[in-house]
C-alpha cells in the first residue's frame, strides 16, 4: 500500500510540473510592473513574451529591446538563454503565479524587487 502510494504521489508530482510546464506555452502581455510595490512609470503593452512548445521564446520590452533564444521551466523558476546575446548569462525569474490566462514574475532589479503581471493574449489558448 505505502508502494502504491509513493508511486501514485511521484507521478502526480510529474504530472504537475510538465501541466505548469504546458501552462507558458502562448502569447502574453504585461499589464503591471512594479518594482518595490511601487508602479514603474512605463507602458507595460510594450512588455511581452511569446513562449513556444520547443521551449523557444522571445521577449520585447520598453525602448524596442527585444531577445529571443531558449526556455524551460523548474519547480517554480522559469530559465531563460538569450540566444540573440550569447555573453549573457542563463537569467532566472520566480514564477509567483501561473494559471491558464494569468502569469505572475519575480525578479530582482540591482537591490529592488520587481514583479511583472501579465495576461494570456485573448485570441491564444493552452491546449
Amino acid at each position: 500500500m505505502v508502494r502504491v502510494f509513493g508511486c501514485l504521489l511521484l507521478a502526480g508530482m510529474l504530472w504537475h510540473c510538465a501541466r505548469e510546464d504546458k501552462l507558458l506555452v502562448g502569447d502574453w502581455q504585461a499589464v503591471s510592473v512594479t518594482e518595490n510595490g511601487d508602479s514603474l512609470r512605463l507602458n507595460p503593452a510594450e512588455i511581452g513574451f511569446t513562449f513556444q512548445e520547443d521551449n523557444r521564446y522571445a521577449f520585447r520590452s520598453t525602448l524596442r529591446y527585444a531577445e529571443a533564444g531558449r526556455w524551460r521551466y523548474d519547480h517554480g523558476f522559469l530559465f531563460a538563454t538569450d540566444t540573440t546575446h550569447p555573453d549573457l548569462p542563463e537569467r532566472i525569474v520566480a514564477i509567483d503565479r501561473l494559471t491558464i490566462d494569468s502569469l505572475i514574475l519575480r525578479m530582482r532589479a540591482d537591490s529592488a524587487e520587481r514583479r511583472v503581471v501579465l495576461l494570456r493574449n485573448t485570441d491564444d489558448s493552452a491546449e
